[in-house]
């Protein structure tokens, strides 16, 4: 456990002592009563510290961090022999022609696999982007429409923000004026 400069003076000090653990390399230290968590910066392996405040709690971290592992490696190794019982197959694959020999001469059937996942991923990006593209100018196009009004764009406006008993009122009262200019006039 890597030490401060100096000890913390200031903060609650533990009296049971307690354990700091790195979960990384599975290393505890015991506090001792003079000591706090804050004194210690990282473990040797250059990881973070947790606080354990009793050894139940540093034995449970422990055998998590060990059940991990063995999950881990026996993921690990389950990949491997697949990958392996892969390899054994392949050889059985033939092919008339040299093709794959000459377009891949240096590289493995896994580094032709993950360079075809990346070409995926990258595909599926680009029509991400081009989504997103598209989505902006449909933004553009409504902020534009806003910004600058066209005829109907205001007529449309003015009558959904009107009352309709005021248009009902205005329509009666041009209809009226056009009567009775048709009838003077004519």
């Amino acid at each position: 456990m890597v030490l401060k400069g100096t000890k913390t003076k200031k903060f609650i000090r533990s009296t049971s002592g307690g354990y700091l653990f790195c979960n990384y390399c599975g290393g505890y230290y015991k506090l001792k009563n003079d000591e706090s968590p804050r004194d210690f910066v990282k473990c040797e392996c250059d990881n973070p510290l947790e606080f354990c405040k009793t050894h139940h709690d540093l034995q449970l971290k422990s055998y998590n961090r060990n059940r991990n592992i063995e999950a881990f490696d026996s993921f690990h190794d389950r990949l491997s022999e697949r990958r392996e019982s892969l390899k054994s197959l392949l050889p059985k694959i033939e092919i008339g022609d040299d093709f794959i020999d000459d377009m891949f001469e240096e590289e493995e059937l896994w580094d032709v696999i993950d360079l075809e996942v990346n070409l995926t991923r990258q595909k599926n990006y680009l029509n991400i982007i081009l989504e997103e593209e598209r989505l902006m100018a449909a933004i553009g196009g409504k902020k534009a429409r806003v910004k600058n009004p066209g005829g109907l764009d205001k007529i449309i406006r003015f009558y959904e923000e009107t009352d309709p008993l005021i248009l009902l009122g205005v329509v009666i009262l041009i209809l009226i004026v056009i009567l009775v200019l048709v009838v003077f006039l004519g």
